[in-house]
């Protein structure tokens, strides 16, 4: 009995020189940096041209025209009678009727539908002179015209973007540019040791 009582108190004090096991703090890994889609993939060359050359000509499209855009400016717009014109917007903005102003609503026409305007002309060729503003407003811009009339219309309008799309690359450029500091700065992997079986 006293053997079996001493032998208890051995293991005990055993125990309670040994220290607790060290706590591990496991840093969890650093969120991954999303770098945005190139602002570029989508545009035309003339575009893309123009926007890399810090220039803002009016382009062409086919049937389209394009026009730079700033908030600031007021583009011409140019239509014929018995011809319609269609102003479209970018493909991440919409409009309704209610936030589209047309001057003269006697001898000119809008019909909206989302995306695009459509503008015709109810007067005649003998006008000339006829002519009104169009206020558009969408979810994220707005456009200020002026509608004339000329024999040679345009038949489809829109805008590109050279601003927003030199902020989107600058914000792409800066992504690519973390990413490639935390790549560097991640710890290379340990290699694994393999146990080997006693003999």
């Amino acid at each position: 009995m006293r053997y079996s009582i001493l032998a208890a108190a051995i293991i005990l004090a055993g125990c309670a020189s040994q220290p607790p096991p060290p706590i591990v703090k496991v840093e969890p890994p650093p969120k991954k940096i999303v770098i945005p889609p190139d602002p570029f993939a989508d545009l035309s060359p003339d575009v893309v041209t123009a926007i890399k050359n810090n220039q803002t000509p009016t382009l062409h499209d086919g049937i389209t025209v394009l026009f730079p855009y700033s908030s600031n400016q007021a583009w011409t717009v140019y239509c014929q009678p018995l011809r319609a014109t269609e102003i479209r917007l970018s493909p991440d903005e919409w409009t309704d009727k209610d936030s589209v102003i047309l001057g003269d609503s006697v001898r000119w026409a809008i019909k909206v539908s989302g995306q695009a305007v459509m503008v015709e002309p109810l007067g005649t060729s003998a006008d000339p002179n006829m002519t009104s503003n169009l206020i558009i407003h969408t979810n994220k811009r707005s456009y200020h015209l002026m509608l004339k009339l000329r024999s040679r219309f345009m038949a489809a309008v829109q805008w590109y973007y050279p601003v927003e799309v030199r902020e989107q690359q600058a914000a792409r450029q800066q992504a690519q540019r973390e990413a490639t500091a935390q790549a560097a700065e991640a710890p290379a992997p340990q290699p694994q040791q393999q146990e080997v079986a006693d003999q």
